[in-house]
């Protein structure tokens, strides 16, 4: 029977977006009496956040610095910017000592470069497809994972924790033991104290959602609002109801103790505190139903099969 998991709240908004978030008189009491964490994304590093980061840390909630970087350096971590989400972090541990911040865990979120998303959203197979032609060389790659290494001992130095935000299709390219897709994405794989893969039911659907929640350490939901394409009418089309979210919420506790949301802006925006708190636990979610979860699943064995496909991908389309 699946017990209550604990709830990580992710939150992306500049400082006067987010001291009005927080500022809401049922935010920091819900986050703190139900035992949940934020991952606030460091959009700057102001003596303005410090101040709510303190106030949520003094509330009991424990608080995850979500490194972020410029958008002309890609905002999301990857393959081509190792250097400057090193250097981002350097900037972070001297501002949470500057600030007495204890920023107890450190996230990296590995995504493909932030100017490849608007088309993602507009033509996601017209996009991926661009990319693996424009993919990487493999020792690139290599080079940038050998340095988040460096950055993942360099963090826990410090006595903290470090966690990573994944695509799900990582797994499959652990799977086939290959590199393709972290050629073409630009993705990075690095071992760190906790993988949270973000298994949104916004973009991947329902059923292809699930059939990875039992490889998945910690598993991310969402969209319910928010996010750097919160204003793209294609996004907010895509935004959960709570009649979707909710069974979803319960599923993943069947297979792991951390859940994440994507986002708290999302659900305090919605008014869905007060549900997220009186969710029954012990309740089964519903099932997907089973010709659903046979497509998907074979949908992931389809893709090994063609990520195995590397070497001879490579001399029938090399990289332009």
């Amino acid at each position: 029977m699946p017990t209550r998991p604990r709830l990580t709240f992710f939150v992306e908004l500049a400082a006067e977006p987010l001291a009005a978030l927080l500022a809401r008189p049922e935010v920091i009491p819900f986050l703190a009496e139900q035992g949940c964490a934020l991952s606030m994304g460091l959009l700057d590093l102001s003596p303005e956040r410090a101040a709510w980061v303190r106030r949520l840390e003094s509330s009991g909630v424990p608080v995850t610095a979500w490194l972020l970087l410029d958008v002309a350096d890609g905002y999301w971590l990857n393959a081509d910017n190792a250097h400057v989400a090193a250097a981002r972090w350097r900037e972070t541990r001297d501002w949470a000592e500057r600030e007495d911040l204890r920023l107890r865990r450190v996230g990296l979120d590995v995504e493909f470069p932030r100017s490849e998303s608007q088309g993602v959203l507009r033509d996601r197979r017209r996009a991926v497809l661009g990319m693996f032609r424009r993919r990487r060389p493999r020792e690139r790659v290599l080079q940038a994972e050998r340095d988040y290494v460096a950055l993942v001992e360099e963090i826990r130095a410090t006595g903290r924790t470090v966690e990573a935000y994944h695509f799900p299709y990582l797994l499959d390219e652990r799977a086939a033991g290959t590199t393709l897709l972290r050629r073409s994405l630009g993705l990075v794989d690095v071992p760190v104290d906790a993988e949270v893969f973000m298994l949104y039911a916004t973009y991947l659907g329902r059923a292809s959602a699930r059939a990875y929640f039992p490889d998945a350490p910690c598993i991310a939901l969402g969209v319910t609002g928010g996010g750097v394409n919160a204003l793209e009418p294609e996004a907010r089309s895509r935004h959960l109801r709570w009649s979707e979210l909710e069974p979803e919420l319960r599923a993943a506790a069947e297979h792991t103790s951390e859940v994440y949301v994507f986002s708290l802006e999302g659900c305090v925006e919605k008014d869905w505190l007060g549900k997220l708190g009186a969710i029954r636990w012990s309740d089964p979610a519903p099932p997907i139903p089973a010709n659903e979860m046979r497509r998907a699943r074979r949908s992931r064995a389809i893709a090994r099969w063609a990520l195995r496909a590397e070497p001879l991908l490579d001399r029938l389309f090399p990289a332009r």
